[in-house]
């Protein structure tokens, strides 16, 4: 028997075309925790990646999303460069889907959706009225589903209008891109939501209105929303699933993933920091063993930087008014790289310590990511 307080968690999927990989590696990281999905919502590609949700093939979704191609999704040559892509959008109204379709017909199962327990959710607008249509699976007439999952996911003018019945439908991010009042409407107690960052309007009264929200977004660029790419969708999963993790306390970090408890939180941050301006690969799982040592490998490749940053720095005037001081930090910003940039302040710092100008708080708002990198350089002996 249900109890009044009994958890019902949503999980609302956003568009945004080829990042939806990213969704998927959420999926995995959810189901790896044990989180279970009551209520499932999404647009476009969030369409997709939903039914395969309610579906509850996570292997299979995964498979998708390696296999996926721009000459399998679009109806141009296999190789086609962006700009071939785009002659398709001009001269012809949008590309066609047909490769796409054959997807879906290959990996959604209408039948496990409808019967799967979870609530099923999609979003759909019609032309030429403009008008949302908002589409749980017992809206959607038996034999229809992939169809109004293809209307979702037609993101006019880039992608041709889908006809179903008479009725033209595009991409349902132009009434609602991450489908969260939809969720709503089915009274859950927590939320999930994964923004990619796809063209269209977000309800943030909805956002608001969210009970329990765990929000998923990455600080990483996605890629290009048209653009299939097999390596790209790969280390999307892999960056769905770690911030997945990080969302929900598992894993430590903003950029980059440590393994919880690795660094204290003022240190991760710091390392957060120093892995961004190295350029650390953001897929791995940091342990502190091995996030010193790729970073020592990233520090020995930029050596010629190191030299150049000490050379300035021991160059440089040591007594300088506050004023000056600002002024140079800012004009050592504008023209060095970020490596020479942190090795520098690393030096100052070195030599400073707890005294050195940069600590200051005018100073630190200047320079909020090369601070803390220095910082972490001085602390573990890289300077």
């Amino acid at each position: 028997m249900s109890g009044k307080n009994e958890k019902k968690t949503a999980l609302v999927l956003s568009g945004g075309g080829a990042r939806g990989a990213y969704e998927a590696g959420v999926w995995q990281a959810l189901t790896e925790l044990g989180i279970r999905i009551d209520i499932i919502t999404g647009t476009s590609v969030g369409a997709i990646n939903a039914a395969m949700v309610a579906q509850g093939e996570l292997e299979l979704a995964c498979s998708l999303w390696k296999e996926m191609e721009t000459h399998m999704v679009f109806d141009v040559p296999e190789g086609s460069q962006p700009i071939e892509y785009a002659r398709e959008i001009v001269f012809n109204h949008g590309a066609g889907t047909s490769g796409l379709k054959a997807l879906m017909e290959k990996y959604i199962d209408e039948e496990k959706v409808r019967q799967s327990p979870m609530e099923f959710g999609i979003t759909a607008v019609s032309l030429p009225d403009f008008k949302p249509h908002l589409l749980f699976k017992e809206d959607i007439p038996p034999g229809k589903m992939i169809d109004y999952i293809m209307a979702s996911a037609s993101a006019f003018p880039a992608i041709h209008s889908y006809p179903i019945d008479g009725t033209e439908y595009i991409d349902g991010g132009y009434a609602d891109v991450l489908p969260m009042d939809m969720a709503l409407s089915k009274n859950p107690t927590h939320v999930i939501a994964v923004n990619l960052r796809g063209i269209g309007i977000i309800d943030q009264e909805a956002v608001k209105a969210a009970p329990n929200l765990v929000w998923i977004e990455t600080p990483w660029d996605l890629g290009l929303q048209f653009i299939f790419d097999i390596d790209n969708a790969r280390r999307l999963l892999r960056l769905g699933y770690l911030d997945a993790m990080k969302a929900f306390g598992v894993l430590d970090g903003h950029y980059y993933a440590f393994s919880h408890g690795t660094f204290d939180k003022t240190t991760v941050k710091m390392a957060d920091a120093c892995a961004k301006i190295f350029e650390m690969d953001p897929t791995l799982l940091y342990t502190k063993e091995i996030f010193l040592e790729k970073l020592s490998e990233a520090i020995a490749a930029s050596h010629a930087e190191a030299e150049e940053a000490l050379e300035s720095y021991r160059s440089a005037p040591r007594h300088r008014p506050v004023s000056e001081i600002k002024e140079l930090i800012k004009n050592i910003k504008s023209i060095a790289n970020q490596r020479v940039l942190t090795y520098i302040i690393a030096y100052a710092l070195k030599e400073k310590g707890q005294d050195s100008i940069l600590l200051t708080r005018p100073v630190f708002r200047l320079l909020s990511e090369q601070i803390p990198a220095a910082r972490f350089l001085v602390k573990y002996g890289f300077v």
